[in-house]
């Protein structure tokens, strides 16, 4: 049984505990790094991916629905764990995202090249979907990265408790793949910080790069909210094309 006078008593415990605040060049793959007293500050990368206008599709309770849910999250799941740099890999409702270790600019274009795969997979999953009479379904995509604190959160004692990513990283992530493949958007968008990180490495493989990647300004002084686009793989395309 709950009990408030008690809660009162771990409430202050915690409130009054010290908390030792550790920088790391990288985010330790081990929870046993984790602890109640310490909390992790490194540099952090996310990737988010939505169904737009998922309350429409789950509306309907059906095989169908189920069917098309977990092919949505199998494979991108199978895409964002092909890193050796990720942290947390989870469902959130009608969400799919990855938390990254990014201790260097190149941790994040790695990020960015799930984000563009994964782009490619949704072609492939709506040809699929199709061909096999269920309807298609689009997906916004959001990037971002931080330095952010990390610590563990739960009841101590119960087992229940997971790590808590403190900071813009994850936020911006979970924004913009809110705000991505609607209104007239690319379906990849990424934070400012993410884009002045990645572009000039991308730009070194392919100028191209700075035209297929727009900025979103508002405000007076023409600020950029964020950047988006709409790049693919191209073998990944071409292989769609040729052979579904």
């Amino acid at each position: 049984m709950y009990e408030f006078k008690k809660s009162k008593e771990t409430v202050e415990t915690i409130l009054k505990s010290p908390t030792k605040i550790v920088e790391k060049d990288n985010i330790p793959s081990s929870d046993a790094e984790f602890t109640y007293e310490n909390g992790i500050k490194a540099w952090v990368g996310a990737l988010f991916v939505d169904i737009v206008d998922s309350s429409k599709l789950f509306q309907s309770p059906s095989e169908d629905t189920a069917r098309i849910i977990r092919s949505f999250c199998s494979e991108i799941i199978s895409i964002l764990k092909d890193d050796s740099n990720y942290r947390e890999i989870g469902i959130r409702g009608d969400c799919v995202y990855c938390i990254y270790n990014a201790t260097y600019q190149t941790n994040l274009v790695d990020i960015f090249r799930h984000a563009y795969r994964i782009n490619s997979f949704m072609g492939m999953l709506n040809k699929l979907l199709q061909k096999n009479g269920y309807s298609t379904i689009r997906a916004g995509i959001g990037v971002g990265c931080s330095h952010d604190l990390i610590i563990k959160a739960g009841q101590n004692g119960s087992g229940i408790n997971d790590k808590i990513w403190i900071g813009k990283a994850v936020v911006d992530a979970a924004h913009l793949s809110d705000v991505a493949n609607r209104n007239g958007i690319s379906p990849i968008a990424m934070s400012p910080l993410f884009y002045d990180n990645v572009i000039e490495h991308l730009c070194q493989e392919n100028e191209k790069y700075k035209s297929w990647i727009s900025a979103h300004t508002s405000g007076y002084c023409g600020s950029v909210d964020y950047y988006h686009c709409n790049i693919i793989e191209t073998d990944f395309d071409e292989w769609i094309e040729e052979n579904i």
